[in-house]
């Protein structure tokens, strides 16, 4: 059966799902059955296509540098317009030869001490970030939790110890979360 096939029964049998009551372990269990079932076609039918992607991908290069490989030297024999970007108009495509820049690689570790050396500190980059996870555990309160305080205006900020609010640190209050883990 084909791929696209099981994907439209798949498609079909959800349609027909309704809300079932659950009230007790076996209506809870037949949903999780219904469940694995779903997620293990998907990893299953995932895997395949992932495959195939890569493959096509894999052709599609090798069959491009071919082209490149059969093309360059044609570029050499066919009258081309421009001088530092060569093209050559066909039916099928344009072809394009561009002379490109050469390619620089810096290596830090020699090149910030020779500009610290010279003077020339305004090309070292300096970055400076917050290290919030540790910030976030010297905040905790005895019950591991971010001490928190919210103002008359119904804002809620994050405080020290001491109450002091630490400016900089956004409190989003979220919604439960229900997840479910099939064994």
């Amino acid at each position: 059966m084909s791929e696209a096939r099981v994907i439209d029964e798949m498609e079909e049998e959800l349609i027909g799902y309704e809300e079932v009551p659950v009230f007790d372990d076996i209506s809870a269990e037949m949903v999780l059955r219904r469940l694995r079932t779903a997620e293990d076609q998907y990893e299953s039918m995932k895997a395949w296509y992932d495959a195939q992607i890569s493959k096509l991908k894999d052709i599609r290069d090798k069959t491009r540098t071919w082209a490149e490989n059969c093309l360059r030297p044609y570029m050499d024999m066919v009258p081309t317009t421009g001088k530092k970007r060569r093209t050559y108009e066909m039916r099928g495509g344009t072809l394009t030869l561009a002379a490109q820049d050469p390619e620089y690689k810096p290596v830090d570790d020699e090149l910030v001490p020779w500009l610290k050396k010279n003077g020339l500190t305004d090309f070292i980059k300096v970055t400076e970030e917050a290290k919030w996870g540790d910030l976030k555990d010297t905040l905790k309160d005895e019950k591991k939790k971010v001490r928190t305080m919210t103002d008359g205006d119904g804002v809620t900020h994050v405080v020290t110890e001491d109450g002091e609010i630490v400016p900089g640190v956004t409190v989003v209050e979220r919604d439960d979360k229900f997840s479910i883990k099939l064994k």
